[in-house]
């Protein structure tokens, strides 16, 4: 019998009798959560189940050979390698910094030398802070449990159920009676991700200080023990505030254990955390921000030990042709070192499959991947799914409205809303059709629209269609305005459901993995939902090839096929997109500044917009990433009857389509076969069109009754000298008096002081 074996044998019945205290606690929480009798039953015997059926760590032992897992292109073309030594270097113990173990025990487990694998306090802290919630909210790991997730459980990684922690707190036990305190605890630091592809503190100190781990100051240390928690949103490069707020918790901490003494303490917090990039890296490869996308996601899934060491085949769907095309496009349009950097994401609308990906300028300067990890206003992009909105609830894009001025909505629960154009811009005419206002992206012609559809069916619409990122239902939603922003890979993959006819398909990026000895652990598996009506994803299509045929996207046409899409500025250029797609390609351009949000003044003396920089990659890689696919028409389904909202002439009878004044009461919804529907607009009569009053040459307060009493209730007062007028008068109004103006436009009047 192997001593492993033998030391299992010895401490089954210690084992047990734990496990039992442990199952009892997580029988209380679920007892105290349940209010279904009969359900005491199936908890009691969950119990009895895990006491009769103890995991061995003998069973989760990982292998201890390590083999290189490889991944393939889509055409078979071997573009990376993974082994264990590839992303870490192990250190001793003794080569860590005393410090920077205190900081690890002090922010993940501060009870670790005196617990046995787990953490009974820790446990109940747990169950008290998920009673309270009513789900399970807290885990209570230790870092020996940690350990286990890292090489004996990866799969449940992300995984907080109760069967899951029994498991895992019996192993940690085991792993305790096999490994002292010190070993596993050496084990953890060379284990541990702490992002930017580093493993372990050596890799981690090199990356984010450019140093050995023996070398860290107290604040460094300080820095990495806070990282682990979450190494994206946590990373100092990518959020020096939160990277900071938790740095100084984690000297706190240490101040709280005595670990560091109230001079050390005083002097670190106020230090502020200084990076350094290592100066020089090793070759990044080929297309390295999509196998470092596709790593994570099998870490995720198999863990670190399997994925460096297990021999995997992994077959992705990237397209090496496309992925030079993407980098070269680019490359000619950023080529300064100053530039911005550039985000691109291509897949194919049918199936969901990535074809390319860039998601910075060099990933051994930065690791972050802008394509899937950074979330960026998205500007005027999300129109497109104000225009959606408005086509499933029947809204005629032939509907008009006023393109001018700058016009106010009173928002329940928020501030008012006020929207004017980018750079104020103004038009010759005061109607402008959805369908122009599109091509054009009009600001405040489209405000109307999301006002009339309503701001939480534009959020639902987006996130239906491939925006992960939660939305709330404020209308500025639907012009760009998100609390937190969207990435290149969300925005891609929501313009391939219209691009598909409103079927959604979740991006895909590993097709199949087989282990060392070839079999397929993985395959996938078509899968897709349809989120939108196929005809109304047409007629968006039709509208949105206007942006590039006559609108602001006319960089981005292509002269051999149709191609559709929709530019993208923020309103102070700090991010620009243009995404747009043929009928077998999708692609999203973003432009920015990594770190922050910087405004983009110019780039190489031309002015910054999404239908410039943006289009001309977009149109530089897809016209060579699209030569060898089929040249097609978008064509209109089958099924071609469309809802929509009509109203009848009193005057000649006809049914048309409502203008935005006509009253609810007077619109219908009805089926047509697209094409047959009607597509003018009821006239708008003077009655409906308010008058704005003129109040000039009047006292100030007079002149505020007149506006309010006629409706308009957003007004702003200027002083501006005028002499030939008393004290507090008026003198001239914007826009003038006597003229249609809506109640929502802002009026201007200007105040001899």
């Amino acid at each position: 019998m192997s001593r492993f074996r033998r030391k299992h044998k010895q401490n089954k019945i210690g084992l047990r009798i734990l496990i039992v205290f442990i199952a009892l606690l997580t029988l209380t929480t679920i007892i105290s959560m349940l209010s279904i009798s009969g359900i005491l039953l199936a908890a009691t015997s969950i119990v009895e189940s895990f006491i009769g059926d103890l995991p061995s760590i003998e069973e989760y032992a990982p292998a201890e050979s390590a083999l290189t897992s490889k991944i393939y292109a889509a055409d078979g073309t071997l573009i990376a390698t993974f082994h264990g030594e590839e992303n870490r270097e192990s250190v001793t113990l003794e080569q860590i910094p005393k410090n920077l173990t205190n900081a690890v025990l002090a922010i993940e487990d501060e009870r670790f030398y005196k617990h046995i694998g787990f953490d009974p306090e820790g446990i109940m802290r747990a169950i008290l802070i998920n009673l309270k919630s009513g789900t399970i909210k807290e885990g209570a790991s230790t870092i020996t449990q940690q350990v286990i997730t890292l090489l004996y459980m990866p799969g449940s990684k992300n995984i907080v159920t109760y069967d899951r922690k029994i498991k895992e707190i019996a192993l940690a036990f085991q792993l305790e009676k096999y490994y002292t305190k010190d070993e596993i605890l050496e084990i953890y630091l060379n284990t541990t991700y702490f992002g930017e592809g580093a493993y372990g503190v050596q890799a981690a100190s090199r990356i984010y200080f450019n140093k050995d781990v023996e070398y860290l100051n107290l604040a460094e240390c300080a820095t990495l023990a806070g990282i682990i928690q979450a190494p994206g949103p946590l990373s100092p490069y990518f959020n020096e505030d939160a990277s900071f707020e938790r740095r100084n918790l984690v000297l706190a901490n240490m101040l709280r254990l005595n670990f560091i003494d109230e001079e050390e303490y005083i002097e670190t917090i106020k230090q502020p955390i200084i990076t350094q990039r290592p100066f020089q890296e090793t070759a990044t490869g080929f297309a390295p921000y999509f196998v470092e996308y596709v790593k994570q996601i099998l870490i995720e899934k198999y863990g670190v030990a399997k994925v460096f060491k297990g021999g995997f085949n992994i077959y992705t769907t990237l397209e090496p042709g496309m992925q030079i095309a993407a980098e070269g496009a680019i490359k000619q349009i950023l080529y300064e070192p100053e530039d911005p950097s550039a985000a691109l994401v291509a897949m194919d609308p049918k199936n969901g499959f990535i074809k390319a990906m860039v998601g910075g300028k060099d990933f051994g300067d930065m690791k972050f991947n802008l394509a899937t990890q950074a979330k960026r206003q998205p500007g005027s992009t999300f129109k497109v799914f104000a225009l959606i909105a408005a086509l499933e609830q029947g809204v005629s894009p032939n509907m008009t409205f006023n393109p001018n001025g700058t016009i106010i909505y009173d928002i329940a629960g928020s501030e008012p809303w006020e929207v004017s154009n980018v750079g104020g811009e103004s038009f010759d005419t005061n109607e402008v059709s959805i369908i122009d206002a599109t091509a054009r992206s009009i600001n405040v012609a489209y405000a109307q629209v999301i006002m009339r559809v309503g701001g939480y069916a534009v959020s639902k619409i987006a996130n239906d269609m491939g925006i992960e990122t939660p939305l709330e239902g404020f209308p500025a939603i639907g012009l760009g305005g998100l609390t937190t922003g969207v990435s290149p890979l969300e925005v891609c993959t929501a313009f391939s459901t219209i691009a598909d006819y409103g079927k959604r398909h979740d991006p895909v990026a590993i097709l199949k993995i087989t282990d060392k000895d070839g079999k397929i652990l993985e395959e996938h598996k078509e899968e897709s939902k349809q989120v939108i009506t196929p005809i109304n994803a047409y007629r968006a299509i039709e509208i949105m090839e206007q942006v590039i045929l006559r609108g602001s996207g006319t960089r981005a046409r292509l002269e051999d096929r149709q191609t559709a899409g929709k530019t993208g500025t923020t309103q102070e250029t700090e991010n620009v997109w243009f995404t747009g797609f043929t009928t077998n390609l999708t692609a999203c351009v973003w432009i920015g500044y990594p770190e922050i949000n910087k405004k983009i003044t110019d780039i190489h003396g031309e002015r910054v917009q999404g239908g410039i920089q943006p289009a001309m990659i977009w149109k530089l890689f897809m016209e060579q990433a699209v030569k060898n696919l089929p040249i097609e028409k978008f064509t209109e389904p089958e099924d071609d009857m469309i809802s929509l909202q009509v109203t009848t002439n009193p005057e000649t009878g006809e049914v048309m389509v409502p203008n935005r004044f006509t009253a609810p009461d007077l619109i219908n919804l009805a089926k047509y076969h697209y094409g047959s529907e009607p597509r003018t607009q009821i006239p708008i009569t003077p009655e409906q069109m308010p008058i704005l009053p003129n109040i000039t040459l009047m006292p100030m307060l007079e002149a505020n009754n007149i506006l309010i009493q006629a409706g308009y209730t957003h007004i702003q007062y200027i002083n501006e000298p005028y002499a030939e007028v008393p004290s507090q008068y008026t003198h001239r109004q914007d826009p003038p008096g006597d003229t249609f103006v809506e109640t929502i436009r802002k009026i201007k009047v200007y105040v001899n002081p």
